[in-house]
C-alpha cells in the first residue's frame, strides 16, 4: 500500500507526502523527510514514522515515535485520543484515517491509505519478475480484470487496441507504461504522485500509431458533434463505440428512423452531424439517400481521436454532391460582322453550350481582331446559325467535333487582351509622397537596353567578326599607338621640367654676380 500524510487545512501551505517504501521517516523542520514550517512549536526532529513493510493490505503496521518537547497527539477514528509522549517507549500505532497533531496544535495531518491497483494488459507480465517486484515494493497490487477500484492500466508500447483498453478509456483510467512504475519506485517519499503524462504509451489503431492522452483531455474532444450510428454489430468495438464517443462529449443518434427533413433542433446543425462508417464496407450506408448531404467519418479515425484527446477536422469525409451535366463546354466565339472597316473591331468573348436547355455567357477577356485579316481565315471557317437562339458560331470545316461544339480559332491575327490584369501604375502614399522603394522593386528595363536594341542576341559578340585576324591586328595597332603616345607625352613632360631646372640655375648664377 502507499501511505499518505495530508494537511487537514489545504490552505495552510504545507505539502502532502506519499510514502512508497518501508523505512523510518523523520518529521520536523528543515532537513527532515516531512517538513513542517507553519507551527513554531514543532521541534527540529519532532517525531519519526516507522513503516515496517510495504504490503497491499490496509492492516499493515505503521508506528509513530515522539521525539519532541511539546508532544504528539493522535485522534483515532473512534474518538479516542492518544498522547504519544505519554505512552510506553513514546510510540503508538497509526491507522487509516487517524488525525495526527504535531507541536502546539496548528500542524494537523491526516494519515491515510492511498490504494494503487494496476490492471495489467501486458502479455509478458507473468514472466517479468522484476516488474512484479517493483509493484510490490511500492505497496501496489495487480488485478487481472478491470474493476472500479483499479487506478491505473499497464500496457506495452505500440500495443493493439482491444476491448479491455476501450473499457479502460470509458472508465477514465490512466493508461501508462511499465516504466512509470520504475520511476515511482526510485524515491521512497514524494510530495505528489508522479505524473503519467511523460509515460503515456503509443497504441496502434487500424495500423496507425496514436499517442494516448490523459482522461481530462479526452472529456470534451468531440464536444459539439452529433454522430449517427448504425447497428452495433457493424462496428469493430460494437456497443463500446457509443460509450467511447460519449466519453469524448459527443451526442449519439441512431441512424434507424432518422429523417433529415424532419430533424429537430436538438440534433444541432447539419455541419456538425456526421455518419460513422464502419471500418469495412459502406454499402449499407449508400442505401440511405436522405443522408447524402451529411459528412462521414471512419470508425477507426474516431477511436484515434478519442484516444489522442483531439479531433482533426480533416478526417471528416465531405458529403457527396451530385452534378447533372449534359456535355456542356465553354468556347470562345468570334462574332461575324456585317460592317467592313479598316480599324480594329473590339468584340467580347461569349461562351456557347451545345445543350439546348441553357446558354452561358462568359466575358472574362476582350478580343480584338483585324477585320481584314479575319477575312483570310474565313475561307476555312463556316458559319452555322442556331435557329433557336439566333447566335452566330464559327466552326472549322476540317476539325469539326462530333458533339457539335464550336472549336477555338487559333490565328496570329487574333489578339486577346485581359481586362482584369493588375495595374502596374505607380501608387503614392496617403500623404501624396512617392514611395521610392517601389522603383527598386520593378523589373522594367530601360528602353535603350541592349536586349531591346538587339533582342535575339544573347551573346552579342558570338556571331560578330570580332575574332577575325583583321580586327585583332587593328586592335593591336591601336593599343601600340596608345602606348607610343603615352611614352611621348612622358618624355615631353620630363624635358620640359629639365629645361625649367636649367633656367632656374642660370638665373641664380647671374644674381650672384
Amino acid at each position: 500500500m502507499v501511505w499518505g500524510l495530508f494537511p487537514v487545512d489545504p490552505l495552510s501551505g504545507e505539502d502532502k507526502y506519499y510514502i512508497f517504501a518501508s523505512g523510518t521517516y523523520k518529521v520536523g523542520r528543515k532537513g527532515c523527510e516531512v517538513i513542517i514550517t507553519k507551527d513554531k512549536g514543532v521541534s527540529r526532529i519532532h517525531a519519526e514514522i516507522v513503516v515496517d513493510a510495504m504490503t497491499s493490505s490496509i492492516l499493515s503496521k505503521v508506528r509513530i515515535r515522539d521525539c519532541s518537547k511539546y508532544g504528539t497527539i493522535i485522534d483515532k477514528n473512534l474518538g479516542q485520543t492518544e498522547k504519544v509522549h505519554e505512552l510506553p517507549n513514546k510510540e503508538a500505532t497509526l491507522g487509516d484515517g487517524d488525525l495526527v497533531r504535531f507541536g502546539t496544535g496548528n500542524a494537523n495531518y491526516r494519515f491515510s491509505f492511498v490504494p494503487i491497483i494496476f490492471f495489467v494488459c501486458l502479455e509478458s507480465f507473468l514472466s517479468n519478475q522484476p516488474l512484479q517486484d517493483k509493484i510490490s515494493s511500492i505497496g501496489a497490487r495487480v488485478t487481472q480484470s478491470l474493476t472500479q477500484e483499479c487506478t491505473h492500466v499497464l500496457v506495452d508500447q505500440l500495443m493493439l487496441v482491444n476491448d479491455d483498453i476501450i473499457d479502460a478509456v470509458v472508465s477514465k483510467k490512466p493508461i501508462v507504461l511499465d516504466s512509470w512504475v520504475e520511476f515511482v519506485a526510485e524515491k521512497k517519499i514524494r510530495s505528489e504522485i508522479p505524473s503519467f503524462s511523460l509515460y503515456a504509451p503509443m497504441l496502434t489503431v487500424g495500423g496507425v500509431s496514436v499517442k494516448v492522452a490523459d482522461p481530462k483531455s479526452r472529456e470534451n474532444c468531440l464536444e459539439g458533434y452529433t454522430f449517427l450510428l448504425g447497428s452495433t454489430h457493424m462496428y469493430k468495438f460494437r456497443d463500446r463505440l457509443q460509450s467511447l464517443l460519449e466519453v469524448g462529449g459527443a451526442k449519439i443518434v441512431s441512424i434507424k428512423g432518422f429523417c433529415l427533413s424532419s430533424q429537430d433542433t436538438e440534433h444541432g446543425d447539419n455541419d456538425r452531424m456526421v455518419c460513422v462508417v464502419p471500418g469495412g464496407s459502406t454499402e449499407e450506408y449508400d442505401q440511405f439517400q436522405n443522408l447524402s448531404s451529411l459528412s462521414r467519418v471512419n470508425e477507426m479515425d474516431l477511436v484515434c481521436a478519442v484516444l489522442s484527446g483531439g479531433m482533426d477536422p480533416s478526417i471528416l469525409i465531405s458529403p457527396r454532391i451530385l452534378v447533372s451535366s449534359s456535355c456542356s463546354t465553354d468556347e470562345t466565339v468570334v462574332a461575324d460582322s456585317d460592317v467592313e472597316e479598316e480599324t480594329a473591331t473590339s468584340i467580347h468573348a461569349n461562351a456557347t453550350v451545345c445543350d439546348d436547355e441553357a446558354i452561358k455567357f462568359v466575358s472574362k477577356a476582350e478580343t480584338s481582331m483585324d477585320h481584314a485579316a479575319a477575312k483570310s481565315v474565313d475561307a476555312r471557317v463556316m458559319s452555322c446559325i442556331d435557329g433557336s437562339y439566333g447566335m452566330t458560331v464559327e466552326r472549322d470545316k476540317v476539325d469539326e467535333p462530333e458533339c457539335g461544339n464550336a472549336d477555338i480559332i487559333y490565328s496570329q491575327d487574333l489578339v486577346v487582351q485581359y481586362m482584369d490584369l493588375p495595374s502596374r501604375a505607380n501608387t503614392t502614399a496617403n500623404n501624396g509622397v512617392l514611395n521610392f522603394k517601389h522603383f527598386r522593386k520593378t523589373n522594367t528595363q530601360s528602353g535603350n537596353s541592349f536586349n531591346n536594341l538587339i533582342p535575339f542576341s544573347k551573346y552579342p559578340f558570338k556571331d560578330s567578326d570580332y575574332g577575325s585576324e583583321e580586327v585583332v591586328e587593328s586592335v593591336m595597332a591601336e593599343k601600340k599607338r596608345k602606348q607610343m603616345e603615352a611614352i611621348a607625352e612622358d618624355l615631353f613632360n620630363n624635358e620640359k621640367g629639365r629645361r625649367r631646372g636649367v633656367a632656374g640655375s642660370l638665373r641664380g648664377l647671374l644674381t650672384q654676380v
